[in-house]
């Protein structure tokens, strides 16, 4: 006796603008302007487009209205460096906030170029984006503060800092860069080296504070010679690492305080045929799978990207809702130092190796 087939699942059914406009008599331009809080709708007809979007149970889908090129409810993230791991943490942080309070998230890279900059957040206020998150590349670029200014969208920056002030989030890189060179300076080290970005920013200036207090609170003199902060790429990192190891007295320990610098330190290390933390002790900054898995691993001046994020999402939303009345405050996500295993108590091997 042939068995009867298997019951299947009951089709879900999605509920659509089309559904409600019918189901309230009225045209879909109608329930979007209802959605979007239009004030050009009669009460009788918004009574009724609110009654069948409770009774269809429909909720708007917020990316299409911003495909519809609805003004309201989109926020702008521009950052400089698609390839940079941790925008994808900050945006994931940014999304899941303002997804949660309504509002469609559009990101876009600007590779570092102020005239890029400019053109984006050209493009963001001609869309009527209602607010802005921004890692501006240069911090003293004329024309990227003026078109920021003109645009009138509420802002706020990450990891950076404007005149006059703009609100912002960054993580705690003068606490974080501190707590490395003292630890260092309590193993010994005299000879402390720091690879960085430039003094032309937020993160830059705080890093290099860090280091200078450390040692002047240390009573140790810094040589100034071992600080190369230009620059925050690979091959900076590469050739700036050999030319220290290269000096007459080189460094004993050095901290790469970039996301791709520690690329491009490891390589220009076991060219000079040094040992870690053997010949010359090293902290990165940003925790990376790279740090973790290098032999030996590398430690870290870590801090919570997802977090800049999230808190960046957050004091938006604060501004939006403040007006006029919201103050361009500062929120600053704290730095912790990850003890591994590529920090020791220098030797006279070092120099030797490395002269």
């Amino acid at each position: 006796m042939a068995s009867n087939p298997p019951a299947s699942s009951p089709a879900i059914v999605r509920v659509t603008v089309h559904d409600v406009a019918r189901a309230a008599g009225v045209s879909i331009g109608t329930v979007s302007r209802v959605v979007n809080g239009a004030p050009t709708v009669k009460a009788e007809a918004r009574e009724r487009v609110n009654r069948a979007i409770a009774e269809l149970g429909w909720s708007p889908s917020v990316a299409a209205q911003a495909m519809r090129g609805v003004s309201t409810r989109m926020v702008g993230f521009i950052f400089s460096d698609i390839r940079n791991p941790l925008y994808a943490a900050m945006v994931k942080g940014a999304e899941d906030v303002f997804t949660q309070n309504g509002y469609l998230l559009v990101v876009a890279s600007s590779d570092g170029d102020p005239e890029r900059e400019m053109a984006l957040i050209d493009l963001f206020s001609r869309r009527k984006a209602e607010g802005l998150l921004f890692t501006v590349e240069q911090e003293s670029h004329a024309g990227v503060r003026k078109s920021l200014a003109a645009a009138r969208i509420p802002t706020v920056l990450l990891e950076r800092e404007l005149s006059p002030a703009v609100a912002a989030v960054g993580a705690d890189h003068y606490s974080g860069t501190r707590q490395a060179v003292e630890y260092l300076l309590g193993l010994g080290h005299r000879r402390i080296a720091l690879l960085s970005g430039g003094r032309n920013n937020r993160v830059g200036r705080d890093r290099l504070r860090g280091v200078m207090d450390a040692h002047r609170a240390a009573g140790v003199t810094l040589d100034e010679s071992l600080l190369r902060v230009e620059s925050f790429s690979s091959d900076y990192a590469f050739r700036q690492t050999q030319l220290l190891l290269s000096l007459p007295q080189p460094p004993t320990a050095l901290i790469a305080a970039g996301m791709h610098l520690l690329s491009g330190v490891l390589p220009a290390v076991r060219m000079k045929g040094l040992r870690i933390p053997q010949d010359l002790s090293l902290i990165a900054s940003n925790d990376s799978p790279l740090a973790q898995l290098a032999t030996p691993s590398i430690s870290v001046i870590r801090y919570d990207a997802y977090a800049l994020g999230r808190e960046a999402a957050l004091l938006l939303l604060h501004k939006l809702k403040a007006g006029e009345d919201a103050q361009e405050v500062r929120v600053e996500v704290p730095t912790e130092l990850l003890i591994r295993e590529s920090c020791a108590a220098p030797s006279n091997q070092a120099v030797i190796a490395s002269a």
